[in-house]
């Protein structure tokens, strides 16, 4: 299958090649016909015994582009996890197959702000569907926030559920549905534990990150329960000692209220002291094992838990060393390599390229520059480092990106030179 890409004015196309052109199959006419929602849109041509499918992706976005730079979290996955479904539900009354769609992330296009998703369907293709969405499960295991820990439980029961054999995808889709119903239950109640319909799957998800996120806890010895009393009854005795060294047992009898108060007191010392010096248990003094690490879990497995913060290096070693040197994992020169986008265009500020990949758009959150124009796209425009030169390339937008006048192909990447002209879309810089 060859994959290139191209921009014809104002449209930008995927472009897959037929690997066998002589076949002629009911699902190009089908799909010539029919607009099907949720399926790119699609063009037949035909150049000297060559077939070309030409799929529209103005202004759509790859999903493996918008993760590069983004995790996934809840909302989003559940958007795609259910759009796909939708999708493959349509396929039947056109007489179309879930086989033939592109599971690849660089091949599921997204619609950045609300997630919506479009699929790629080539007609004569044959590849497992169930095997590509387990592998685009996989994938979305290491994209997912970590800190969303209801992202986390549905996306590890979405590939246990995708590990079984002769699963479906209205499985996924119901999983979604019920993980979602059930989070949303446990949020307005306020419950933090498992309620007993959930799936073993869900609470053993629970349980490890509840386990790998909890605090140490701290518990009292017998001795910290006694010792309030113990502190009270040898102030008691010392008082009432020095009492009757000085005025004997009348001295005793006259003053026994001070006795009693003494005693109180320093019961009341004794609490307040023992609270705040509870100590851990000595089991929990030695350093926790690190399961996300461990030896003999799957590579997809790491995903669930959080990169272990760096061990601290000991300033001097046991025997009197010199200390040890921590090298910085920062790159200075980069860092300290600034290049400007001289805007020529009035109202429009300066580009600052303080740092590499550098995305440049409309829509907030997704980019590192916000032009919020109307001719620019969402994610219109990247600049990246080659060695040491810059380099810029157009993602798919509607309006183009021009180098010196040059308009840009859809995806292609071209080096930069200080003093090149530039137009994002219609707005214009000076390479600097």
């Amino acid at each position: 299958m060859n994959v290139t890409y191209r921009r014809e004015m104002k449209h930008n196309y995927l472009i897959i090649e037929q690997d066998n052109a002589q076949m002629q199959g009911y699902e190009e006419n089908m799909l010539k016909e029919n607009q099907i929602n949720g399926l790119l849109k699609f063009q037949l041509k035909q150049i000297d015994n060559h077939k070309y499918f030409y799929y529209e992706i103005t202004s759509k976005q790859p999903l493996s582009r918008i993760l590069e730079f983004h995790s996934i979290d809840k909302q989003e996955l559940i958007n795609l996890i259910t759009g796909i479904a939708q999708i493959l539900n349509r396929l039947p009354a056109y007489l179309l197959k879930e086989d033939q769609i592109l599971l690849q992330p660089e091949f599921i296009y997204v619609e950045p702000e609300q997630f919506f998703v479009s699929l790629c369907l080539i007609p004569g293709r044959d590849r497992k569907f169930s095997e590509e969405m387990r592998e685009l499960l996989r994938y979305l295991l290491g994209k997912i926030n970590h800190q969303d820990k209801e992202c986390v439980v549905m996306a590890y029961a979405l590939y246990q559920e995708s590990v079984k054999d002769n699963y479906g995808m209205d499985a996924l889709a119901e999983l979604v549905c019920l993980h979602n119903d059930k989070l949303e239950a446990r949020q307005e109640e306020g419950e933090c534990e498992t309620e007993t319909g959930f799936k073993n799957t869900e609470k053993e998800e629970i349980q490890v990150i509840e386990e790998f996120s909890s605090p140490v806890q701290t518990k009292t010895t017998g001795f910290g329960l006694w010792r309030p009393l113990i502190i009270s009854y040898v102030v008691v005795t010392g008082f009432s000692a020095v009492l009757w060294g000085i005025s004997g047992y009348k001295g005793i009898l006259r003053y026994w209220y001070l006795v009693m108060a003494a005693g109180i007191f320093s019961a009341l010392f004794g609490f307040k002291s023992t609270g705040k010096n509870q100590y851990q248990h000595p089991e929990e003094d030695s350093p926790a094992k690190d399961r996300s690490y461990d030896s003999e879990q799957e590579e997809w497995q790491t995903a669930f838990y959080e990169s272990k913060e760096e061990s601290q290096v000991p300033l001097k070693s046991a025997a009197g060393e010199d200390p040890i040197q921590t090298v910085l994992l920062t790159n200075n020169q980069k860092d300290a390599q600034v290049k400007v986008f001289r805007s020529a265009s009035p109202g429009i500020p300066d580009i600052l390229i303080t740092y590499t990949p550098y995305l440049i758009g409309k829509q907030e959150g997704l980019v590192d520059y916000v032009l919020n124009r109307e001719a620019i796209s969402r994610i219109h425009a990247k600049i990246e480092m080659e060695g040491n030169d810059y380099c810029i390339s157009d993602l798919n937008s509607t309006n183009g990106t021009y180098v010196n006048g040059r308009l840009l192909e859809t995806n292609e990447t071209v080096l930069l030179n200080t003093g090149d002209e530039i137009f994002i879309a219609n707005f214009a810089f000076i390479f600097t």
